[in-house]
C-alpha cells in the first residue's frame, strides 16, 4: 500500500524502549537515529522522565518521534507493564530495545504478540553480576529473553564475544547475533570550536588541563585518575601544574568529591556542569584520560581522536577495540603508577602533533553514516518481516 501524498510506502512505528537513556546511549541513539530517513519511520521512545529524555528530545528534533514517560526510576515490572500496554494498544512493526535491561522487558511481551524485537547491547556481563541464587534467576531470565529477542546488535566484537562466552549454547544461531561498530558525527568535532576553559576557570598557560569526561561510577575507573593525581603531586617535577577538569554530576559526585577534599586534591580538580554536546569542551583540554575498567565500544575515543587531542585509556574490553592502532596511549586498566607516568610524559613532550596527523584516518575509521545505515536497513528488514 502506496501512501496517497507521497507514494512512499507508510511510515514503520517503531516502539524504542530505553531504560537508562544517558551518556553513550543517549548519544548512540542521536547519532544514529538522526541519520535515519525521516519518512522512513515513527519512533514511540518509552523512557523515564528524568532530565536526560528531555535532552534526548532535543537531540532528536527533525525526526518523527514522541516520548512516552514512565516514572523517574521506573522499576523492572513498571517498565515490563507499560511496554506491554503499548504494544497491546499500538501498531507497532517493531520494538528496538537499547540496553539488557529494556531487553528483558520488552521480550516477551514483543515475542507473545508477534512484533519483532531488535536488541542493541551497550554493555557487557560479569560473573559477580550472577552469583548465588538470585544471580542463577538472573541469568535464567535473561537467557530465556534473549531466545525470544529476534537479533541481538552488539556495538563491538568484544561485547559480542563476552555475551557468547556466558551463553555458549547461542554461539550456533546464525544470524540472531551481529556486530555493527559505534560511530560519532565526525564533522561536529573536526569543525569545533575550543572552548576557552582557562578563562572561564581562571587560570593560565601554567596549568595542564586534563579531562575526564566519564560518570562518576566504578566502571569509569575515576579512583585510578585520582590516585594517578596524587602520586604526579607527590612527585613535585611536573613542568606543569596538572588541573583535573569533569563535567557532569549526579551517581557518586558527592562521595568522589569528600575523598578528593579528605586526601588534600581539592585544588588539583575542577568539578563543572554536565554539558550535552562535548565537542568544545575536548578541543579546549590538553588532554583526555579514559581510565575505564569496562566498556562496551565508548563513544568518548572516536571523538577525542577525531578532534585530534591526545588521550590516555586503559586497555580494558570494548575500549581496547576502539583505540587499537591508533596515537592513544594506553595503560593497564586499575594501574594508577602507569597512569600517573603516561600523564607526566604528556606532560613533558608536546604529541598533539601525532594525534592532528592521526585526524582523517579517524574521520574515516569511526564516521557514523555506516553505523546508521546498516542499522536502518536491519530495523527495516525486520519490520517488514524479511529476515537477513
Amino acid at each position: 500500500m502506496q501512501t496517497p501524498d507521497t507514494g512512499s510506502p507508510p511510515k514503520k512505528n517503531i516502539l524504542v524502549v530505553v531504560r537508562w537513556p544517558v551518556g553513550g546511549i543517549r548519544t548512540f541513539m542521536r547519532y544514529v537515529y538522526q541519520h535515519f530517513d525521516v519518512h522512513a519511520f515513527h519512533f514511540s521512545i518509552l523512557a523515564p522522565d528524568t532530565a536526560e529524555t528531555e535532552v534526548l528530545a532535543k537531540d532528536l528534533e527533525g525526526l518523527d518521534f514522541e516520548i512516552i514517560k514512565v516514572s523517574e526510576n521506573p522499576s523492572f515490572r513498571e517498565l515490563f507493564v507499560s511496554t506491554a500496554r503499548l504494544l497491546l494498544g499500538g501498531k507497532f512493526h517493531l520494538v528496538h530495545s537499547h540496553g539488557f535491561t529494556s531487553g528483558v522487558c520488552s521480550a516477551f511481551p514483543a515475542f507473545f504478540m508477534r512484533v519483532p524485537n531488535v536488541l542493541t547491547s551497550h554493555d557487557v556481563l560479569f560473573d559477580k553480576q550472577f552469583s548465588g541464587a538470585s544471580g542463577l534467576a538472573k541469568r535464567i531470565v535473561l537467557k530465556l529473553a534473549l531466545s525470544c529477542i529476534d537479533v541481538i546488535h552488539s556495538v563491538s566484537y568484544d561485547a559480542q564475544e563476552n555475551l557468547l562466552d556466558f551463553f555458549p549454547s547461542f554461539k550456533s544461531k546464525t544470524g540472531k547475533f551481529l556486530v555493527i561498530h559505534n560511530g560519532i558525527e565526525s564533522g561536529r568535532f573536526i569543525n569545533a570550536v575550543p572552548r576557552g576553559l582557562r578563562s572561564e576557570i581562571g587560570v593560565g598557560t601554567d596549568y595542564f588541563l586534563i579531562g575526564f569526561l566519564g560518570r562518576f561510577m566504578t566502571q569509569k575507573g575515576f579512583k585510578y585518575l585520582v590516585d594517578a593525581m596524587e602520586q604526579l603531586k607527590s612527585n613535585g617535577d611536573s613542568v606543569k601544574k596538572p588541573l583535573v577538569l569533569t563535567f557532569g554530576d549526579g551517581a557518586f559526585i558527592r562521595e568522589e568529591k569528600h575523598a578528593i577534599a579528605e586526601r588534600g586534591l581539592q585544588d588539583d580538580f575542577v568539578f563543572l556542569p554536565f554539558t550535552p554536546n562535548v565537542c568544545e569542551v575536548i578541543k579546549g583540554l590538553d588532554l583526555v584520560v579514559m581510565p575505564s575498567l569496562w566498556e562496551a565500544c565508548p563513544l568518548l575515543p572516536m571523538e577525542v581522536l577525531v578532534s585530534g587531542v591526545p588521550i590516555i585509556t586503559s586497555d580494558c574490553i570494548g575500549l581496547r577495540e576502539v583505540v587499537k592502532d591508533t596515537p592513544a596511549h594506553i595503560v593497564p586498566a586499575k594501574n594508577s603508577v602507569a597512569l600517573a607516568g603516561a600523564i607526566a610524559y604528556f606532560m613533558k613532550h608536546d604529541m598533539r602533533g601525532s594525534f592532528s596527523d592521526f585526524v582523517p584516518h579517524a574521520v574515516e575509521r569511526y564516521d557514523v553514516k555506516p553505523t546508521a545505515l546498516a542499522l536502518q536497513r536491519l530495523l527495516r528488514q525486520r519490520a517488514e518481516g524479511k529476515v537477513r
